[in-house]
């Protein structure tokens, strides 16, 4: 689920409590302690914030993957700003007109991730630009291809299998990088062709802050280079070397290359 999506509906959650607290107070006649509205506003704080503050990059295959999982509360991006709305019409009247100021930091947490949201959906549509345009390489290699046919002669073909872990990480996609440059995604199964110029290169896989130790590489022209990609931990165990070591979240193996008959 987008980041943006995500966070238009804890602003809007935070609204439809706010306006139902109000209208429960004035039906009771009871004060709402300011404490309890600042308690609150920092309750809907923390997951607006953490929202905000994250944007994963979605490939052309995560979207497709993710189109037919689509999160139950998903809806469409515009039904959920007019539900926005009419929940800061409702929740302002019962907050201002009774003045329950004591739900003034929560009723102005919601309008504030609202806003976040416009910001953080605007980035992902930028994000997603970038991520369809043609990127751009820092040096010589040759992407975009599918077989090792298709490599110049005299270069290498590098051949990157992802192995299939079944539902663990089947989502996302994984970045290979060669030299600091982005070269391709992988999804669970999938193989990716570069070409490269003979020589030494470095090949990593990432995924956000997940990566590995770059593996070093001898290039020699005409002579394939196959290597796998998978978690190193590809179970329960896998968070907690998110947490603890990204930096080593992947394994990536240089394997021979397959005889041929």
């Amino acid at each position: 689920m987008r980041a943006s999506h995500l966070l238009l509906q804890e602003s809007a959650f935070g609204l439809f409590t706010c306006g139902m607290i109000a209208m429960w107070t004035h039906l009771t006649g009871d004060a709402v302690p300011l404490a309890a509205g600042v308690f609150l506003a920092v309750l809907l704080a923390l997951p607006v914030a953490f929202t905000a503050a994250a944007g994963p990059e979605l490939t052309v295959g995560e979207r497709r993957r993710l189109h037919c999982t689509r999160h139950v509360l998903l809806g469409s991006y515009h039904l959920m700003w007019i539900l926005f709305f009419l929940c800061l019409v409702w929740a302002s009247h019962l907050v201002l007109s009774h003045g329950f100021w004591s739900l003034t930091p929560l009723l102005m947490v919601a309008c504030a991730g609202g806003v976040a949201s416009r910001a953080v959906h605007r980035r992902e549509r930028w994000e997603l630009r970038e991520a369809l345009a043609q990127p751009e390489l820092t040096g010589p290699k040759v992407i975009g291809i599918r077989s090792p046919d298709q490599v110049p002669p005299g270069w290498t073909p590098l051949l990157v299998h992802r192995i299939d872990r079944g539902p663990f990480d089947a989502l996302v996609d994984y970045r290979i990088i060669v030299d600091g440059d982005r070269v391709g995604t992988l999804g669970p199964g999938q193989t990716l062709v570069v070409g490269l110029p003979p020589g030494p290169h470095r090949v990593q896989g990432r995924y956000g802050r997940l990566t590995n130790a770059p593996v070093p590489l001898l290039a020699e022209p005409g002579e394939a280079l196959h290597l796998t990609i998978e978690p190193v931990r590809p179970d329960r165990q896998a968070n907690r070397v998110r947490s603890r070591d990204p930096g080593a979240y992947f394994r990536m193996v240089q394997i021979p290359a397959p005889e041929r008959d």
